[in-house]
């Protein structure tokens, strides 16, 4: 009996083959010919889309609210020139082209990326309060142990208290007052 079984299995294996081929053949006579009378099968048959595997929305839900804590954090970090100045020191050089420094003035950019040696960045990098470096962008002297503070600029042209002195001391002198 088995002997009979197995027969069958091979001669329906053997058969498989054949009519397959046939039934593809069949199949495309048919398709060919109903695309040949007008608005008649041209397109042939829709093939099903592919299982696309996309992730649970939970997840994409996740990855977005991640996304804008991240953002937030960057904003928070680059709020104030204090933080910037901060994130600037504590970065590799690599990433200090990243860092925006528009909260900075051009003296304190100056400042940031000339005047401080690499020692001087560490320690401003290791520095915990935003105070001091503050003071030290403000040009305090002494804000930080070990750090520079930003040169404060002279202000140009005479100073008002220089020049009331100057004036008392007769070292200006005023136009005659011409009565008419």
């Amino acid at each position: 009996m088995r002997f009979l079984w197995a027969l069958i299995m091979a001669m329906a294996h053997f058969a498989k083959g054949p009519l397959t081929a046939i039934w593809n053949t069949a199949d495309w006579c048919w398709r060919t010919a109903w695309s040949w009378v007008p608005g008649g099968g041209g397109s042939g048959t829709v093939m099903p889309a592919k299982h696309i595997d996309l992730p649970d929305a939970d997840i994409a839900v996740e990855a977005k609210a991640e996304a804008q804590d991240q953002q937030r954090a960057a904003d928070y970090i680059l709020s104030s020139p204090e933080r910037v100045a901060m994130a600037w020191a504590r970065s590799t050089p690599a990433e200090r082209d990243t860092i925006p420094l528009t909260k900075l003035t051009d003296d304190q950019i100056d400042w940031l990326e000339v005047r401080l040696t690499d020692d001087q960045l560490k320690t401003l990098a290791l520095e915990k309060s935003e105070y001091k470096v503050a003071a030290a962008l403000a040009g305090q002297e002494g804000a930080i142990i070990g750090v520079p503070s930003v040169p404060r600029q002279k202000k140009s042209g005479p100073d008002i208290s220089g020049r009331i002195m100057d004036f008392r001391a007769g070292g200006l002198e005023r136009p005659p007052a011409y009565v008419h």
